[in-house]
Protein backbone atom coordinates (compact mmCIF):
# COMPACT_ATOMS: atom_id res chain seq x y z
CA UNK A 1 0.00 0.00 0.00
CA UNK A 2 1.20 3.52 -0.79
CA UNK A 3 2.29 6.03 1.81
CA UNK A 4 -0.64 6.90 4.11
CA UNK A 5 -0.26 10.64 3.56
CA UNK A 6 -0.39 10.18 -0.22
CA UNK A 7 -3.51 8.02 0.12
CA UNK A 8 -5.22 10.62 2.28
CA UNK A 9 -4.46 13.32 -0.29
CA UNK A 10 -5.85 11.22 -3.14
CA UNK A 11 -8.99 10.36 -1.21
CA UNK A 12 -9.58 14.01 -0.32
CA UNK A 13 -9.13 15.05 -3.96
CA UNK A 14 -11.76 12.50 -4.97
CA UNK A 15 -14.15 13.11 -2.06
CA UNK A 16 -16.77 14.86 -4.22
CA UNK A 17 -16.63 12.09 -6.82
CA UNK A 18 -16.91 9.29 -4.23
CA UNK A 19 -19.88 11.02 -2.63
CA UNK A 20 -21.56 11.45 -6.02
CA UNK A 21 -21.12 7.74 -6.85
CA UNK A 22 -22.59 6.75 -3.48
CA UNK A 23 -25.61 9.01 -4.05
CA UNK A 24 -26.20 8.17 -7.73
CA UNK A 25 -25.29 4.47 -7.67
CA UNK A 26 -24.09 4.89 -11.23
CA UNK A 27 -20.81 6.00 -12.79
CA UNK A 28 -22.51 7.78 -15.69
CA UNK A 29 -24.79 9.91 -13.52
CA UNK A 30 -21.94 10.57 -11.07
CA UNK A 31 -19.79 11.74 -14.00
CA UNK A 32 -22.49 14.22 -15.03
CA UNK A 33 -22.89 15.42 -11.43
CA UNK A 34 -19.19 16.27 -11.06
CA UNK A 35 -18.59 17.34 -14.68
CA UNK A 36 -16.27 14.51 -15.78
CA UNK A 37 -16.26 12.02 -18.61
CA UNK A 38 -17.37 8.52 -17.58
CA UNK A 39 -14.03 7.12 -18.68
CA UNK A 40 -12.26 9.53 -16.34
CA UNK A 41 -14.49 8.42 -13.44
CA UNK A 42 -13.73 4.75 -14.10
CA UNK A 43 -10.02 5.50 -14.33
CA UNK A 44 -9.99 7.40 -11.03
CA UNK A 45 -11.80 4.64 -9.16
CA UNK A 46 -9.54 1.92 -10.58
CA UNK A 47 -6.51 3.99 -9.58
CA UNK A 48 -7.84 4.41 -6.03
CA UNK A 49 -8.62 0.70 -5.73
CA UNK A 50 -5.10 -0.15 -6.88
CA UNK A 51 -3.58 2.27 -4.37
CA UNK A 52 -5.71 0.95 -1.50
CA UNK A 53 -5.36 -2.68 -2.54
CA UNK A 54 -9.07 -3.36 -2.17
CA UNK A 55 -12.22 -3.05 -4.27
CA UNK A 56 -14.44 -0.09 -3.47
CA UNK A 57 -17.46 -0.91 -5.64
CA UNK A 58 -19.20 -3.99 -6.99
CA UNK A 59 -20.28 -3.37 -10.57
CA UNK A 60 -23.60 -4.84 -11.72
CA UNK A 61 -25.55 -4.23 -14.91
CA UNK A 62 -27.96 -1.91 -13.13
CA UNK A 63 -26.15 -0.30 -10.22
CA UNK A 64 -22.80 0.38 -8.60
CA UNK A 65 -22.83 -0.96 -5.03
CA UNK A 66 -20.14 0.04 -2.49
CA UNK A 67 -18.23 -2.77 -0.82
CA UNK A 68 -17.55 -2.56 2.93
CA UNK A 69 -14.37 -0.61 2.17
CA UNK A 70 -16.33 1.49 -0.32
CA UNK A 71 -18.91 2.41 2.32
CA UNK A 72 -16.11 3.51 4.65
CA UNK A 73 -14.49 5.85 2.12
CA UNK A 74 -17.86 7.14 0.85
CA UNK A 75 -19.02 7.93 4.39
CA UNK A 76 -15.73 9.75 5.04
CA UNK A 77 -16.11 11.62 1.74
CA UNK A 78 -19.62 12.72 2.68
CA UNK A 79 -18.45 14.03 6.07
CA UNK A 80 -15.53 15.79 4.40
CA UNK A 81 -17.87 17.53 1.96
CA UNK A 82 -20.26 18.53 4.76
CA UNK A 83 -17.38 20.02 6.76
CA UNK A 84 -16.26 22.14 3.82
CA UNK A 85 -19.81 23.22 2.99
CA UNK A 86 -20.21 24.38 6.60
CA UNK A 87 -16.84 26.15 6.48
CA UNK A 88 -17.74 27.98 3.26
CA UNK A 89 -21.07 29.07 4.77
CA UNK A 90 -19.28 30.44 7.81
CA UNK A 91 -16.76 32.24 5.59
CA UNK A 92 -19.64 33.81 3.69
CA UNK A 93 -21.18 34.91 6.99
CA UNK A 94 -17.89 36.49 8.09
CA UNK A 95 -17.50 38.25 4.74
CA UNK A 96 -21.01 39.56 4.26
CA UNK A 97 -22.84 39.59 7.59
CA UNK A 98 -22.66 42.25 10.27
CA UNK A 99 -24.26 39.92 12.82
CA UNK A 100 -21.92 38.98 15.66
CA UNK A 101 -22.73 36.09 17.98
CA UNK A 102 -21.26 36.80 21.43
CA UNK A 103 -21.20 33.98 23.98
CA UNK A 104 -21.52 35.00 27.63
CA UNK A 105 -22.47 33.29 30.87
CA UNK A 106 -26.04 33.58 32.10
CA UNK A 107 -24.99 35.77 35.04
CA UNK A 108 -23.06 38.22 32.86
CA UNK A 109 -25.86 38.31 30.31
CA UNK A 110 -28.55 39.12 32.86
CA UNK A 111 -26.61 41.63 34.93
CA UNK A 112 -24.44 43.44 32.38
CA UNK A 113 -24.83 42.61 28.68
CA UNK A 114 -28.61 42.75 28.26
CA UNK A 115 -28.93 46.14 30.01
CA UNK A 116 -26.31 47.46 27.56
CA UNK A 117 -27.85 46.12 24.33
CA UNK A 118 -29.47 49.42 23.38
CA UNK A 119 -26.04 51.04 23.44
CA UNK A 120 -24.73 48.22 21.24
CA UNK A 121 -27.45 48.94 18.70
CA UNK A 122 -26.69 52.66 18.87
CA UNK A 123 -23.04 51.79 18.12
CA UNK A 124 -24.17 49.98 14.96
CA UNK A 125 -23.60 46.44 16.24
CA UNK A 126 -25.96 43.66 15.17
CA UNK A 127 -25.29 41.60 18.29
CA UNK A 128 -26.75 38.19 19.09
CA UNK A 129 -26.20 37.24 22.74
CA UNK A 130 -25.61 33.51 23.07
CA UNK A 131 -26.20 32.66 26.74
CA UNK A 132 -24.13 29.60 27.61
CA UNK A 133 -22.54 28.60 30.90
CA UNK A 134 -20.51 25.95 29.08
CA UNK A 135 -17.49 26.95 26.98
CA UNK A 136 -18.69 27.16 23.38
CA UNK A 137 -16.42 25.94 20.58
CA UNK A 138 -15.32 29.12 18.84
CA UNK A 139 -13.23 27.17 16.32
CA UNK A 140 -16.38 25.35 15.20
CA UNK A 141 -18.24 28.61 14.73
CA UNK A 142 -20.70 28.27 17.63
CA UNK A 143 -20.01 31.96 18.29
CA UNK A 144 -17.66 34.58 16.89
CA UNK A 145 -16.44 35.72 20.31
CA UNK A 146 -16.94 35.08 24.01
CA UNK A 147 -16.44 36.90 27.29
CA UNK A 148 -14.93 34.55 29.83
CA UNK A 149 -14.17 34.99 33.50
CA UNK A 150 -11.04 33.16 34.54
CA UNK A 151 -7.27 33.10 34.89
CA UNK A 152 -6.64 33.06 31.12
CA UNK A 153 -4.94 33.44 28.72
CA UNK A 154 -6.60 30.56 26.74
CA UNK A 155 -3.90 29.06 24.46
CA UNK A 156 -4.93 28.62 20.84
CA UNK A 157 -7.21 31.66 20.96
CA UNK A 158 -6.85 35.40 20.61
CA UNK A 159 -7.59 36.58 24.17
CA UNK A 160 -7.52 40.13 25.52
CA UNK A 161 -7.83 40.93 29.22
CA UNK A 162 -10.64 43.43 29.79
CA UNK A 163 -10.53 44.07 33.53
CA UNK A 164 -9.45 42.42 36.78
CA UNK A 165 -12.60 41.64 38.72
CA UNK A 166 -13.17 43.20 42.13
CA UNK A 167 -15.06 41.18 44.75
CA UNK A 168 -17.46 43.15 46.93
CA UNK A 169 -20.14 42.07 49.43
CA UNK A 170 -23.60 43.41 48.61
CA UNK A 171 -26.92 43.35 50.44
CA UNK A 172 -30.36 44.90 50.28
CA UNK A 173 -30.20 48.47 51.61
CA UNK A 174 -30.86 48.51 55.35
CA UNK A 175 -30.12 44.83 55.92
CA UNK A 176 -26.89 45.69 57.76
CA UNK A 177 -26.26 48.69 59.95
CA UNK A 178 -22.68 48.94 58.76
CA UNK A 179 -20.14 46.85 56.92
CA UNK A 180 -19.79 43.09 57.08
CA UNK A 181 -17.38 41.89 59.78
CA UNK A 182 -15.48 38.58 59.96
CA UNK A 183 -16.98 37.40 63.25
CA UNK A 184 -20.60 38.21 62.52
CA UNK A 185 -23.21 35.46 62.58
CA UNK A 186 -26.09 37.15 60.72
CA UNK A 187 -27.21 37.47 58.07
CA UNK A 188 -26.35 34.45 55.94
CA UNK A 189 -23.65 34.63 53.31
CA UNK A 190 -24.88 33.87 49.80
CA UNK A 191 -22.49 32.35 47.28
CA UNK A 192 -22.12 30.94 43.78
CA UNK A 193 -21.25 27.22 43.90
CA UNK A 194 -19.33 27.38 40.63
CA UNK A 195 -17.09 30.18 41.86
CA UNK A 196 -16.21 28.12 44.93
CA UNK A 197 -14.74 25.29 42.82
CA UNK A 198 -13.65 26.57 39.39
CA UNK A 199 -10.34 28.13 40.45
CA UNK A 200 -11.39 31.72 39.79
CA UNK A 201 -11.25 32.76 43.44
CA UNK A 202 -14.85 33.91 43.45
CA UNK A 203 -15.62 32.66 46.95
CA UNK A 204 -16.09 33.96 50.47
CA UNK A 205 -12.90 32.21 51.60
CA UNK A 206 -10.95 34.19 48.99
CA UNK A 207 -12.66 37.41 50.01
CA UNK A 208 -11.82 36.82 53.69
CA UNK A 209 -8.18 36.13 52.78
CA UNK A 210 -8.12 39.30 50.69
CA UNK A 211 -9.25 41.29 53.75
CA UNK A 212 -6.64 39.52 55.92
CA UNK A 213 -9.40 37.94 57.97
CA UNK A 214 -7.72 34.68 58.76
CA UNK A 215 -10.67 32.72 60.12
CA UNK A 216 -13.08 31.24 57.54
CA UNK A 217 -16.65 32.55 57.38
CA UNK A 218 -18.48 31.39 60.49
CA UNK A 219 -22.01 32.42 59.58
CA UNK A 220 -24.53 30.27 57.68
CA UNK A 221 -23.67 29.83 53.99
CA UNK A 222 -26.33 29.48 51.30
CA UNK A 223 -25.10 28.53 47.83
CA UNK A 224 -26.69 28.94 44.43
CA UNK A 225 -25.95 27.50 41.00
CA UNK A 226 -25.16 30.90 39.46
CA UNK A 227 -23.83 34.24 40.64
CA UNK A 228 -26.87 36.18 39.45
CA UNK A 229 -29.15 33.93 41.51
CA UNK A 230 -27.13 34.67 44.65
CA UNK A 231 -27.30 38.38 43.85
CA UNK A 232 -31.06 38.17 43.32
CA UNK A 233 -31.38 36.42 46.68
CA UNK A 234 -29.52 39.35 48.25
CA UNK A 235 -31.94 41.78 46.59
CA UNK A 236 -34.75 39.77 48.20
CA UNK A 237 -33.17 40.23 51.63
CA UNK A 238 -31.97 36.63 52.13
CA UNK A 239 -28.46 37.64 53.12
CA UNK A 240 -25.19 39.12 51.86
CA UNK A 241 -24.02 38.04 48.41
CA UNK A 242 -20.49 38.16 47.11
CA UNK A 243 -20.69 40.38 44.07
CA UNK A 244 -18.06 41.17 41.49
CA UNK A 245 -17.28 43.69 38.79
CA UNK A 246 -19.88 43.91 35.99
CA UNK A 247 -22.49 41.96 37.98
CA UNK A 248 -23.53 44.45 40.67
CA UNK A 249 -23.01 48.01 39.42
CA UNK A 250 -26.46 48.40 37.85
CA UNK A 251 -28.29 47.00 40.89
CA UNK A 252 -26.34 49.24 43.27
CA UNK A 253 -27.01 52.32 41.16
CA UNK A 254 -30.71 51.42 40.93
CA UNK A 255 -30.92 51.17 44.74
CA UNK A 256 -31.62 47.44 44.84
CA UNK A 257 -28.29 46.71 46.54
CA UNK A 258 -25.60 48.45 48.49
CA UNK A 259 -21.95 47.54 48.97
CA UNK A 260 -21.38 46.45 52.57
CA UNK A 261 -17.65 45.75 52.51
CA UNK A 262 -14.44 46.98 50.93
CA UNK A 263 -13.58 45.49 47.51
CA UNK A 264 -10.88 42.86 47.06
CA UNK A 265 -9.12 42.16 43.76
CA UNK A 266 -9.90 38.73 42.36
CA UNK A 267 -7.35 36.31 40.90
CA UNK A 268 -9.45 36.21 37.75
CA UNK A 269 -10.15 38.65 34.95
CA UNK A 270 -12.75 39.13 32.30
CA UNK A 271 -11.38 38.20 28.88
CA UNK A 272 -12.60 38.85 25.36
CA UNK A 273 -11.83 35.64 23.49
CA UNK A 274 -12.04 34.82 19.79
CA UNK A 275 -10.19 32.85 17.14
CA UNK A 276 -7.00 34.27 15.60
CA UNK A 277 -8.78 34.37 12.23
CA UNK A 278 -11.78 36.37 13.48
CA UNK A 279 -9.55 38.73 15.46
CA UNK A 280 -8.48 40.36 12.20
CA UNK A 281 -11.98 41.19 10.99
CA UNK A 282 -13.75 44.52 11.05
CA UNK A 283 -16.60 42.94 13.01
CA UNK A 284 -14.28 41.96 15.84
CA UNK A 285 -12.70 45.41 15.95
CA UNK A 286 -16.15 47.01 16.25
CA UNK A 287 -17.19 44.51 18.94
CA UNK A 288 -13.97 45.05 20.88
CA UNK A 289 -14.31 48.84 20.76
CA UNK A 290 -17.84 48.67 22.14
CA UNK A 291 -16.99 46.18 24.90
CA UNK A 292 -13.93 48.16 25.99
CA UNK A 293 -16.03 51.32 26.23
CA UNK A 294 -18.67 49.48 28.27
CA UNK A 295 -16.03 48.07 30.62
CA UNK A 296 -14.55 51.53 31.15
CA UNK A 297 -18.01 52.89 31.97
CA UNK A 298 -18.55 50.06 34.46
CA UNK A 299 -15.16 50.67 36.10
CA UNK A 300 -15.92 54.36 36.59
CA UNK A 301 -19.39 53.48 37.88
CA UNK A 302 -17.92 50.96 40.35
CA UNK A 303 -15.37 53.44 41.71
CA UNK A 304 -18.09 56.02 42.27
CA UNK A 305 -20.46 53.59 43.96
CA UNK A 306 -17.91 52.33 46.50
CA UNK A 307 -16.22 55.67 47.12
CA UNK A 308 -17.81 56.01 50.55
CA UNK A 309 -16.63 52.67 51.93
Amino acid sequence: MNDRGDLQSRLMLNAVLLNAIAEEGNFSRAAVAVGLEQSAVSHRIKSLEAALGIRLFERTTRRIVPTEAGRIVCDASKRCQEVWESALSRIADVRTSRTIRLSVSSSLAMKWVIPALQRAQAAGLDLVVDVEDRLVDLHEGEAQAAIRYGAGPYPGFHAEALVTAQLVPVARPGLLKGQITPGGEEPALLSDRTGMSDGTGFSWNDYFKGRNWMEPPARPLSSFARADLAIQAAISGMGVALGRTLLVENDIEAGFLQAVGEPVASRAKYWLVTTPAYAGTEGYRDLRAWIVSEVEMARAQFRQLIAGL
